[in-house]
């Protein structure tokens, strides 16, 4: 197999830098508009709430340590019971929502802050306005279940969810950019695919290396006049 240079590969590249932006932008144009025009918007709104004291309980300086990692560690466990079935059926149900327990708990997303006390109550949805109002509810009612289940009151809301027209997905940006990567991908590639598909002879230095040992006698110029038929 013939070895080519990294001069010979930035030549080829060089000669065909036009079809390679070509190829390149028209990736971009495709991703662009079918993310504008075919990819539906979706948006994101987010409720905080935090795991504190029960109501009436207090507690000396000594025990604040002890506290905060109980704390954390019940965190886990609310946000296990804010997409449990019981709270997803009470949501859909106060909502009128027309759509399955199961597709609602897939639109909310329950996360910690930092490895702290707050508990972040995200959904997202084509509405913006839908999100918010599913946020809210859920952590209402999520609030309601817990002081039903673990028989203490001591979750209080940080931030209500607020709407959000500024949609998260799809990320243009990103889509642009991962389309002009591909394009130089595809481009080049197609460059030497092009190239070693081509038998033409384009140097004297790659004739010397088909006819080795046959000397050359003399080498035409390329010329306009000779292209034209002599001017004629």
């Amino acid at each position: 197999m013939e070895e080519i240079s990294l001069q010979e590969i930035l030549e080829r590249l060089k000669e065909n830098w036009k079809m390679i932006i070509a190829i390149t932008v028209l990736f971009m144009a495709l991703v662009t508009v079918f993310t504008i025009f075919f990819i539906n918007k979706e948006y994101s709104s987010s409720t905080t709430l935090i795991v504190g004291k029960p109501e009436g309980y207090t507690s000396s300086a000594s025990d604040n340590a002890n506290e905060l990692r109980t704390n954390q560690q019940l965190v886990g466990t609310y946000s296990e019971i804010a997409k449990s079935k019981s709270v997803m059926s009470e949501v859909n149900l106060g909502l009128g929502l027309d759509i399955s327990n199961s597709a609602l708990a897939k639109m909310i997303s329950v996360s910690t802050v930092n490895e702290t006390e707050i508990i972040e109550i995200t959904v997202t949805s084509q509405d913006p306005v839908l999100a918010t109002t599913i946020a809210n509810k859920t952590a209402a009612v999520f609030m309601t279940n817990v002081t039903d289940l673990m028989k203490i009151n001591n979750l209080q809301v940080v931030d209500i969810a607020e709407v959000n027209k500024n949609p998260v997905s799809p990320n243009l940006k990103l889509n642009i950019a991962i389309a002009f990567l591909l394009g130089l991908v595809v481009s080049v590639f197609i460059v030497f695919i092009r190239e070693t598909l081509n038998t033409r002879v384009k140097t004297v230095d790659e004739l010397k290396k088909l006819i080795e040992s046959i000397p050359i006698v003399a080498i035409i110029p390329e010329s306009a006049e000779l292209d034209n038929g002599g001017g004629r």
